[in-house]
């Protein structure tokens, strides 16, 4: 009866032997392999968030932390999370990761010597700074805030090499300040850039951001649409910054959705980016 229906949900009968069997293993597609890159920073925190997620979602999904590049070779996208972009650089470069990460951003070569073409990426505070094409300083922190960022003369090289690159925006490292100034606000989801992005709207709109040392995008180049701006509470003018944007493949957010306990921009990411 009963009890017999349910057993053969679980179990086939194969040369008179029990073996186990996967119900929905004939018509589930493919996982996706989604890498947290786990060099440090809030590695563990993506991880839960994208946990979270409906299981419908989740199913479809492998989530594993990365730490060697042949790890990052198996992967079909990846999260830079929030941390120190400095730091990351150091212990990157000591086995030619920024070199793979490169390639998984722009395309080319793996470990392997195989060929693959760019695939998603999504840079979190820190992972914004390497992901951007052009990173300014913000005379030692609070530049947004003081009206000066970007107004250097020249853009500052870090000394550990250069950023990752991949989406045409130009970023202020501490934008807002230092730790000390760190903030909590709400972003807006009204940039015209984004008018046919439903999705990009329904996730940034009145997000809960964190603001830890946060850059900001001061300028986007083309192919690249903003999803989100803060105005910080301390400015009475009310005038807002770029804390999100995107192209096709890459996503960056200048805030630490992780920290949040609202899950809409990974889903987000997963959605439109990893099984897009």
């Amino acid at each position: 009866g009963t009890q017999f229906q349910t057993s053969r949900l679980r179990k086939t009968h194969h040369f008179g032997r029990w073996c186990p069997m996967m119900a929905t293993s004939a018509s589930s597609p493919p996982q996706r392999t989604l890498g947290i890159l786990a060099l440090q920073g809030a590695f563990e925190e993506h991880e839960q968030c994208f946990s979270q997620l409906p299981s419908d979602v989740v199913e479809k999904l492998k989530v594993t932390q990365v730490r060697t590049i042949q790890e990052l070779d198996g992967c079909d996208a990846l999260v830079i999370p929030g941390g120190e972009s400095t730091t990351m650089k150091i212990i990157a470069g000591t086995d030619s990761f920024m070199e793979r990460l490169r390639a998984f951003v722009h395309g080319g070569s793996g470990s392997d010597g195989v060929e693959r073409p760019p695939r998603p990426v999504w840079g979190t505070c820190a992972g914004c700074i390497l992901l951007s094409d052009s990173v300014t300083n913000g005379y030692g922190g609070g530049g947004g805030l003081a009206g000066t960022a970007g107004l250097e003369s020249e853009t500052k090289r870090c000394k550990y090499g250069e950023q990752v690159g991949g989406l045409a925006i130009s970023t202020c490292r501490n934008f807002f300040g230092r730790q000390t100034e760190s903030f909590e606000a709400p972003t807006t989801a009204d940039d015209p850039s984004s008018v046919e992005d439903a999705a990009g709207r329904k996730a940034f709109a009145d997000f809960p951001a964190i603001f830890i040392r946060a850059p900001a995008i001061l300028q986007v180049g083309e192919g690249v649409r903003v999803l989100a701006r803060v105005c910080h509470p301390a400015k009475e003018s009310g005038d807002s910054a770029i804390v999100a944007a995107a192209s096709e493949r890459v996503l960056v957010t200048c805030f630490h959705p992780e920290l949040s306990s609202d899950v809409r921009i990974h889903h987000y990411f997963v959605e439109n980016f990893v099984l897009k």
